[in-house]
This record gives structure tokens, C-alpha cells and sequence, in this order.
């Protein structure tokens, strides 16, 4: 299963972006670990989603994503999680990909606003 990570820089070693759309690069992982890093060629809307979903990914992790583009992805068959608050490495969201449903919180049509930035803070409401 391919998952996508949006990130902050093009780095092993980058923290998660807080931004999934309008992040600047995305890690693509597989089940046996390997990973690349590829420029999001769009900023934001939902040819990003299209972008994802023709790189075959069927699994997402992010902080934070709006209703539009989740619901879209979840019709696809993609599954989203959201890995926490805070500064969070590509290596520890690998880490958490290990065990999901133990170490991240599944995002679903009933909490996705939980997850949608308003107001610009960013944060859990």
C-alpha cells in the first residue's frame, strides 16, 4: 500500500508539513519502507488529490486537510490519518505507519472538521 506524507523540505529527514495540499514536497512510502520524495507539482485544490491518486496512493498522513479533499480521497478508497500536533519527522510518521490503528487516530466523515484549518491557527478544535 503507497501512503503519502506531505513535508516540509526534500530531506530523509524533514518534518511533516502542517499543509497537505499546499505542502511543497510529499513522501511516498511503501509497505517495505522505501520512501521517495517528490515536489508537489500543484498549490493546493484538488488537482494535488488527482496528483496522489494517479501515483497509486491508497493511504495518507496529515495533520490537517480540508472536508472537500478528504471526502474526495475517501470515495477513491483512500485511508487518512492524522499523526498528532507538533514537530513530527518523516521517520517517526514511518515509524507510526508500522501500527496505525494504534499510534494515530483514523480521520472520518465524523471528525474530518477536527482536522480542517479555520481561522488559520491550525489546531485541534
Amino acid at each position: 500500500m503507497l501512503t503519502a506524507i506531505p513535508l516540509k523540505m526534500n530531506k530523509p529527514d524533514s518534518a511533516v508539513s502542517p499543509l497537505f495540499g499546499h505542502a511543497k514536497w510529499f513522501a511516498f512510502v511503501t509497505d517495505d519502507g522505501q520512501v521517495r520524495i517528490e515536489a508537489n507539482p500543484y498549490d493546493g485544490g484538488m488537482p494535488v488529490i488527482d496528483w496522489l491518486l494517479a501515483q497509486g496512493v491508497k493511504r495518507i498522513v496529515t495533520p490537517h486537510i480540508g472536508a472537500r479533499p478528504f471526502v474526495y480521497l475517501l470515495e477513491q478508497g483512500v485511508k487518512a490519518w492524522y499523526p498528532g500536533e507538533g514537530r513530527i519527522t518523516l521517520s517517526e510518521a514511518i515509524q507510526m505507519l508500522r501500527n496505525p490503528d494504534e499510534t494515530m487516530e483514523r480521520i472520518t466523515l465524523e471528525n474530518v472538521e477536527q482536522f480542517a484549518r479555520h481561522g488559520g491557527s491550525g489546531h485541534r478544535h
